[in-house]
């Protein structure tokens, strides 16, 4: 209840000296990291599933013939779904609705932050070159997941059970939105990761595009 407390009403969060100070995004040109530099009116928390313990939430990929048992991608024709270029099977399942095997993971599934982390690590940036084997991306997912995530054992069952509460945040200033983006991008996002135990969240921010290359 303290991470649900701490976004409800949660325009409060942005003025905070410390938020203000500490808190930054990239610049729409050249992709330089700013701060707000602006009045938050509003805020769009969306409470974002975390329930998964295990990376065996991806074994489907290898039992669905969407990865080889050697941990190869198995390729595709080459399609866009803009502005991705898919030209393999695990892409294809993580953004087309009508392929085939999509179904293999349920909606509940896909809005676990687990999953939304891999399909955010798997579809990359601007300048993404993609692997050809699953593992890089497991690896990475689970390195990120459980730097973010905070767990605790339960004395009586001796079960791990996960503390922190995940929202995908959304600010707005007069204009429209003003964070992590003025531009809307599936993969512009901000999740905040609250521990409520310790009171602490850390902030998991990535904004599409490229910066200044000079």
């Amino acid at each position: 209840m303290e991470a649900v407390r701490l976004f409800a009403g949660s325009e409060a969060f942005f003025k905070d000296p410390n938020v203000i100070s500490n808190l930054k995004l990239l610049s729409d040109s050249p992709g330089q990291w700013i701060t707000l530099g602006t009045e938050v009116k509003k805020i769009d928390a969306t409470n974002v599933p975390c329930t998964q313990l295990s990376m065996s939430f991806f074994n489907r990929l290898y039992d669905e013939d969407i990865v080889r048992d050697n941990g190869n991608i198995v390729k595709c024709l080459d399609s866009f779904y803009d502005p991705f270029l898919i030209s393999d099977e695990l892409r294809k399942v993580l953004l087309e609705e009508d392929s085939e095997k999509y179904e293999i993971f349920s909606q509940p599934d896909r809005e676990e932050f687990l999953f939304c982390l891999f399909k955010h690590l798997c579809l990359g940036g601007a300048l993404c070159q993609y692997e050809d084997v699953l593992t890089p991306y497991l690896e990475t997912t689970k390195l990120i997941y459980k730097d973010l995530v905070s767990v605790r054992k339960i004395p009586q069952t001796k079960k791990i059970q996960i503390t922190s509460s995940v929202f995908k945040v959304t600010a707005y200033d007069s204009v429209g939105v003003c964070y992590p983006s003025t531009k809307s991008h599936t993969q512009t996002f901000s999740y905040f990761i609250v521990d409520p135990i310790r009171r602490h969240v850390h902030v998991l921010y990535h904004c599409y595009g490229v910066g200044d290359m000079s």
